[in-house]
């Protein structure tokens, strides 16, 4: 495992005399130690410092790619913070998306410290699959489209779909419900979309749950 400097790291701030999360304004990687410029995110105090390197720990992975389900592991520095939502990729290359972070006792949070992790449970997130909901006057159909993390829907557009081709009308995201402007694949949870249409009266739409 190559190393790089991270951008945030856990240490003791002289300061608030305790352990809060730093940001990496400077740093340069030796073999044993990371010599830095560090500021911490809780008073601002910034100062340098030489830090001995953490060890190398191996993580478990539960991958998540459509109704397939497999487990593997991957290394990762100690220190290292990882959150919901991260993105990295496995030493084969694969490209993930952190959805749950599991602790000893059965405990989820949203962010944590590698070395306090039992198991992280992640997206396959090389290849995407979108819900899609297309409202043709009192019939609504389901479909389900593919799309890279990158790729970029807008309002307006129109979608084409094996069987039916429809005007963007809303998209619900993991943060809210935008009608105007565009969102990327990686943060959509559903696409609502006018057959044959490129405008339609504000509907009422129902809340989605993932389950990964």
């Amino acid at each position: 495992m190559q190393r790089e400097v991270p951008e945030t790291i856990y240490y003791d701030c002289p300061d608030c005399d305790d352990e809060t999360i730093h940001d990496v304004l400077r740093g340069r990687m030796g073999k044993a130690s990371l010599e830095c410029t560090l500021k911490c995110t809780e008073c601002g105090r910034t100062f340098a410092t030489t830090i001995p390197l953490p060890k190398i720990i191996k993580m478990q992975v539960v991958i998540s790619d459509g109704p397939v389900s497999e487990r593997t592991v991957t290394e990762i520095e100690e220190d290292d913070i990882i959150a919901v939502e991260d993105e990295f990729f496995l030493e084969d290359g694969r490209r993930l998306r952190v959805c749950s972070i599991e602790l000893p006792g059965d405990k989820r949070v949203k962010k944590s410290k590698a070395s306090k992790v039992k198991m992280l449970w992640c997206q396959q997130f090389d290849n995407l699959t979108i819900k899609v909901t297309i409202n043709n006057d009192r019939v609504s159909y389901s479909r389900r489209i593919p799309a890279l993390p990158d790729d970029e829907f807008v309002i307006g557009n129109r979608l084409e779909l094996e069987d039916m081709d429809c005007f963007i009308h809303a998209i619900k995201t993991r943060e809210k419900l935008i009608q105007h402007g565009q969102a990327e694949a990686r943060d959509i949870i559903r696409i609502y979309g006018k057959y044959g249409q490129k405008s339609y009266p504000v509907l009422d739409f129902e809340d989605d749950v993932e389950d990964f």
